[in-house]
């Protein structure tokens, strides 16, 4: 059954409930979803005593009751009635009849006190021993202790007392009894009654103090003062001495008191009771108490889990004794005295003897008891072996920190798969060692690593700053380049213009040597007429006698090829001065021209120096970025190793 819950977001994993716990097993360390060590429930180890829950600093445990459905049933008008627990005076101290009356006006039909209960136990106690001459047998009044012998002690069932506990006396004595057909809410300081009374279904509803407390905050619900009166009284006649049940040693004192010669020994805390009822099974039955008086709690239920309060001996204590006297000189007013002037019994249990049936307060028990693990000596050894532990010192070194008594306790639990090596102290301060060890050499390796970062990362920066310079450069030149290119597009325009102007004067030269041929073309003539003509003079020479109209005809001819001449003459120097201007113009033009050319090959030598320029400072820039992704790759390669050192670690 669930009773206690656990926020495993506030466990720690601080151990302390397991170094409280005295069920074996109950508690389980694991890891939750985020890798942190917490501690779980085995609720079918777990004994509900509520040590934990003490213990538990981080708020990480709490339990359940039966208190919210409780409330909101009497207020819907179901008829119930309330049993209060002695308890009661000590979690409400001096104000209980308030909180009690405050139940009454708020739907509770009835309300007993348990007192009664615990005297109809401690009679019941009597009759069985009288009955079962030489038995031995364990108290059963607590809860936790019952569940501890079903789950973890089966061999004990049998000396388990048969007699109900006092809350169920009471609740067996009101239906049976009293004829009360109703249901019955107990007012309990503890968290394992729940447990017992869905066993036994005498009782619907386990209301802890504490939660009972909590509803009054929650709820704003203010009660009176502590000595303001009250007028609250319980419905039925309440208890005698069973109200110092809730204190340590209340059922022996009970017993003694009308069986003084009963031999009964009393134990009580967690720290304490379990230990002895293990030593309890082994022991011979000569050695053996009539009664084991045996409470989980170190105070008794004055202490319970769900009291509600903080413990304060010294305050509980006087609060006891005063209830004892008040219920002790009752029942002094209640002894028969005979004739003779000798005790008899009381007029309380004289009416139990007269009116109870002892078999309806008996209780018939089930082990509870989970297949038992048996765990070799070869599997603890092996656990030992993964908690590093070798030698005899390091197996008892016993340091408690696991919340185990002993590291072999601990070498148990890893045994069953009920615990881990990390929850022990010693195998995480060797793992921290190795740890420090190992890390210290990453941060070595990692240091070297950094260092040769530092040197790649300046030879990177200082490649940045070439490339970056060099693609200064190469703008520079670029706009040089662009520049200087302009300049060569002006000089080839005119370039071009002068070779138009070339070829316009060439043009004339052509046109003036086909003037020079005509002019050729005339002298020659002019030289064969010359040639005829003298040819003819000599002809007529020879004649002699005919000269006078010969030469007359020679003589017109030869004006003729002289006037022919002169033209001739005056054209061939007309056509020579122009084509002597032209020869100058050309020359001219060619010296301009040749200029021009020169200027335009300084200009192309100055662009080709500068794309030269430019292309060396591409090739600066390719090795430049060659070299930054070959430094860029070392990168990788050192970030690489690094990644590799810390994922092996």
């Amino acid at each position: 059954m669930k009773i206690i819950d656990i926020d495993l977001s506030k466990c720690v994993g601080c151990n302390s409930c397991v170094r409280v716990c005295p069920a074996p097993g109950a508690n389980v360390a694991g890891y939750d979803k985020n890798g942190n060590m917490v501690i779980d429930i085995d609720g079918d180890r777990c004994i509900k005593c509520g040590a934990c829950i003490k213990a538990c600093s981080h708020g990480a445990r709490t339990f359940r009751d039966d208190t919210d459905r409780f409330i909101k049933d009497i207020k819907s008008g179901k008829e119930i009635v309330v049993i209060a627990a002695p308890a009661v005076k000590i979690a409400f101290d001096g104000n209980w009849r308030h909180v009690l009356q405050w139940l009454r006006n708020n739907g509770v039909k009835e309300i007993f006190d348990v007192s009664l209960g615990a005297d109809i136990c401690t009679w019941g106690h009597i009759k069985y021993l009288e009955e079962n001459n030489g038995t031995k047998i364990i108290s059963q009044p607590c809860a936790a202790i019952v569940n501890y012998v079903l789950q973890h002690k089966p061999e004990l069932i049998k000396n388990l007392s048969p007699i109900h506990s006092p809350m169920l006396c009471l609740a067996i004595y009101i239906k049976k009894y009293l004829g009360r057909n109703c249901r019955i809410a107990a007012l309990s300081p503890c968290i394992a009654k729940k447990e017992e009374f869905e066993e036994t279904g005498y009782i619907e509803y386990n209301v802890t103090f504490k939660h009972l407390k909590d509803y009054f905050d929650e709820n704003n619900v203010t009660l009176p003062k502590i000595k303001v009166f009250s007028e609250f009284e319980f419905d039925v006649e309440p208890g005698f001495v069973g109200a110092i049940y809730p204190k340590p040693g209340g059922l022996k004192e009970n017993i003694l008191l009308h069986a003084p010669n009963t031999h009964v020994v009393n134990s009580e805390g967690v720290s304490k009771v379990y230990r002895e009822i293990d030593n309890y099974a082994e022991e011979s039955l000569f050695n053996l108490p009539d009664v084991f008086d045996v409470l989980n709690c170190e105070f008794g239920c004055n202490d319970g889990p769900a009291i509600g309060q903080e413990y304060r001996s010294f305050k509980m204590e006087a609060i006891m004794r005063g209830v004892q006297e008040y219920t002790t000189n009752k029942r002094n007013a209640s002894i028969i005295i005979d004739e003779n002037g000798n005790k008899t019994e009381d007029a309380q249990f004289r009416m139990f003897d007269e009116k109870l049936n002892l078999d309806d307060f008996k209780r018939h028990y089930t082990s509870k008891c989970k297949n038992v693990v048996n765990v070799s000596q070869s599997q603890i050894d092996e656990a030992f072996k993964v908690l590093g532990k070798t030698t005899p010192m390091e197996k008892t070194f016993d340091c408690h920190a696991c919340g185990f008594k002993s590291c072999n306790e601990m070498a148990h639990a890893i045994a069953l798969g009920i615990n881990i090596p990390d929850n022990c102290y010693q195998y995480i301060m060797e793992k921290m060692k190795r740890e420090t060890a190992r890390i210290e050499q990453i941060n070595s390796s990692v240091i070297g690593i950094t260092e040769e970062l530092k040197k790649v990362v300046n030879v990177l920066n200082e490649s940045v700053d070439n490339t970056q310079k060099d693609s200064e450069r190469i703008g520079q030149l670029g706009e040089k380049g662009m520049e200087d290119m302009i300049v060569v597009s002006e000089y080839m325009k005119e370039l071009i213009n002068l070779g138009d102007e070339i070829y316009t004067n060439i043009d004339g030269i052509s046109k003036n040597a086909k003037n020079y041929k005509k002019i050729t073309d005339g002298v020659e003539e002019i030289a064969q007429n010359i040639n005829l003509l003298s040819f003819n003079a000599s002809i007529e020479a020879a004649r002699a006698g005919e000269s006078g109209k010969g030469f007359a005809v020679i003589a017109n001819s030869i004006r003729e090829l002289s006037e022919n001449s002169r033209k001739s003459v005056q054209n061939a120097n007309t056509n020579n001065k122009n084509i002597n201007e032209s020869i100058i113009y050309i020359n001219e033009i060619i010296n301009n021209f040749n200029e021009k050319i020169k200027n335009l090959i300084g200009v192309v030598d100055s662009t080709v120096v500068h794309v030269k320029d430019t292309s060396e400072s591409s090739k600066l820039i390719s090795e430049s970025m060659t070299n930054v992704q070959g430094l860029s790759d070392k990168v990788n390669k050192l970030i690489e190793k690094t990644k590799d050192i810390l994922q092996s670690s």
